[in-house]
């Protein structure tokens, strides 16, 4: 009988990633990432170490509500999201040009 993870299908397509700003450019040991709520630890760190090739060592993760702003009458909402924190087993250097002021 297999595992409970084992039987488990991600569709990639559906995990939206989005990397978070980084403090500094060197000896990266930690990212935030931005992902929509529904998404489980397990799934992040898959879709991490599959594409991206990291080595990931742990995941922490935030649900975080959407800003709310009123318009007039109106209540205007942002959608949810999960802020995840993750803790990489390998330091990372990126260029600072990746992202520009």
């Amino acid at each position: 009988m297999a595992g409970r993870l084992g039987r488990r299908v991600i569709n990639f397509a559906n995990l939206p990633i989005k990397l978070l700003m980084p403090t500094t450019y060197s000896n990266i040991t930690e990212i935030a990432l931005k992902t929509i709520p529904s998404a489980s630890k397990i799934e992040i760190k898959r879709v991490l170490e599959s594409l991206y090739g990291f080595d990931v060592e742990k995941v922490r993760t935030l649900n975080m509500e959407g800003k709310k702003k009123k318009r007039g009458g109106f209540l205007i909402a942002k959608p949810d999201y999960k802020k995840a924190y993750v803790t990489l087993k390998n330091p990372l250097s990126i260029s600072p040009h990746l992202f520009p002021d």
